[in-house]
């Protein structure tokens, strides 16, 4: 046959010269063209669509409570009720709208941010006789996001701590986060679970030895695939009807219909920096577990220097081509600030790190598989 003709822009097959066997070819121009089209048009979808998902950055807009426990020492006479009274006023003068109450679940009342409570599980400790300590709670209003819970939280923990506050074993800081996503899509809440579970150690490994091994936030079940055959909300709550609330990932509320999960793990803190970095690593961790599939590890990470860098590279909290390709500087800030935080509770896990083995810029997206 003759040369290829074109008939309304498509090539004819012609034969091609026998050579051992026969065979038909397109005209190889007009395949190869329209092939590089189609290549760079994909290429192009694929780099934008990365783009779009590889950023990490501070979610402004995802509502948040958050709970102090400490205690308060008492002068003179009067009782708890007294000292909690005198603390919500001493608040309220100082342009934080605050009302003191009995132990409650119920929302923090309109017109104020902030409430003053007694907590049972809390206890004063003193090195010295005759010194009476009061527990208090201190909870936050619902807040829109993290730019209201800096116009009052700061200011609020800073006054706690100038009237003689103080943390003990007994206290801790509770941050409720509002996860609106599993309502249309359980696989956000599996997704959420596999990512604590996974990285769980690693977040002991951040906070006081006695969280850990206390009543008031205790490990999950080592279950990786727990939620692996569930499909619907109730499937969930029924596979984690064994998981008390005082776990330090406390799910009940997660069946809600305002869903929110709980985190108990931090102990208890009067300092605005230690909650600002602990509220953004919360936050960082419900949003990479909605914005990305996570599956069921098959086992957790231990508490290691190696185990930590792959946790603040996988979430966001620090830079990777591969992962995150951009953190944002408060991302950033809060990663380092982990980090270091980390080193000083586990000096003796600092150098389980083999530098063969160091996690560096060029780590495998299989090793942060989500």
């Amino acid at each position: 046959m003759g040369p290829t003709r074109r008939n309304g822009g498509y090539a004819r097959p012609t034969p091609a010269k026998k050579d051992g066997c026969s065979r038909s070819r397109f005209s190889e121009h007009s395949f190869t063209d329209s092939r590089c089209l189609l290549m760079t048009c994909e290429s192009k979808q694929t780099h934008l669509k990365e783009q779009v998902m590889l950023v990490s950055e501070l979610n402004r807009n995802r509502r948040i409570g958050t709970e102090f426990e400490f205690v308060l020492p008492q002068i003179g006479t009067g009782t708890g009720d007294d000292v909690r009274r005198t603390l919500a006023e001493v608040l309220t003068a100082n342009g934080l709208p605050t009302v003191a109450r009995s132990y409650s679940h119920r929302p923090v009342p309109a017109g104020a941010v902030l409430a003053v409570e007694y907590d049972g599980s809390v206890r004063g400790e003193s090195r010295y006789r005759g010194i009476k300590w009061q527990s208090v709670e201190l909870k936050t209003k619902i807040l829109s996001g993290i730019d209201e819970w800096e116009s009052i939280v700061p200011k609020a923990l800073k006054i706690c701590k100038y009237l003689g506050g103080r943390v003990n074993i007994s206290t801790g800081h509770h941050v409720h986060i509002s996860m609106p996503e599993v309502k249309e899509s359980p696989t956000a809440f599996r997704s959420l679970y596999n990512t604590i579970h996974r990285f769980e150690p690693l977040i002991y490994g951040l906070v006081a030895e006695s969280r850990r091994t206390g009543h008031y936030a205790r490990p999950m079940l080592d279950q990786p695939a727990l939620l692996n055959g569930c499909k619907t909300l109730s499937a969930m709550s029924t596979a984690l009807a064994r998981h008390p609330r005082t776990n330090g990932f406390n799910v009940i509320h997660l069946f809600d219909s305002d869903p929110r999960w709980e985190s108990r793990y931090h102990g208890g803190t009067l300092d605005p920096i230690k909650a600002r970095h602990w509220l953004r690593f919360m936050l960082r961790i419900s949003d990479h577990s909605t914005m990305r599939v996570c599956k069921a590890a098959k086992s957790q990470h231990p508490n290691n220097r190696e185990s930590i860098d792959k946790m603040l590279v996988t979430l966001g909290l620090k830079v990777n081509s591969r992962v995150y390709a951009q953190v944002s500087p408060e991302m950033r800030d809060t990663g380092k600030f982990l980090l270091r935080r980390w080193k000083e509770l586990n000096g003796d896990q600092e150098h389980s790190l083999s530098r063969s083995r160091r996690v560096s810029e060029t780590i495998e997206p299989a090793a942060m598989a989500c």
